[in-house]
């Protein structure tokens, strides 16, 4: 099984649904439940790879295109959305939640 997992920024930022992104992924990927972040650069330095592990977890990042406020354009996501059984949004009114609501599986 695959639960995807999006959010609009990951570590090295550090907050309430950050957090809770990585403990839930990484408490899967100990029952054998992989479980990718994919996320963007905004708000994070944009000098980190674009894809990593973080504490065994895998984590793709693409550019933001631009933002207004706080929702931030990462088209290039689009891509990755495929291949899962399942898709967990963090947080919401977001490009990435968006993204996994209105694009087909």
């Amino acid at each position: 099984m695959i639960v995807l997992r999006t959010i609009e920024n990951f570590l090295p930022y550090v907050c309430g649904p950050i957090n809770q992104a990585f403990q839930i992924s990484r408490r899967l990927a100990s029952r054998n439940v992989r479980s990718p972040i994919l996320t963007s650069y905004f708000d994070v330095d944009p000098n980190l790879p674009s894809f990593e592990k973080v504490g065994g977890l895998e984590v793709t990042r693409t550019p933001v295109w631009f933002h207004v406020m706080r929702y931030a354009i990462s088209p290039g996501m689009i891509r990755h959305i495929k291949g899962f059984d399942i898709l967990h949004a963090h947080n919401y009114r977001n490009f990435q939640t968006d993204c996994g609501f209105f694009l087909p599986l």
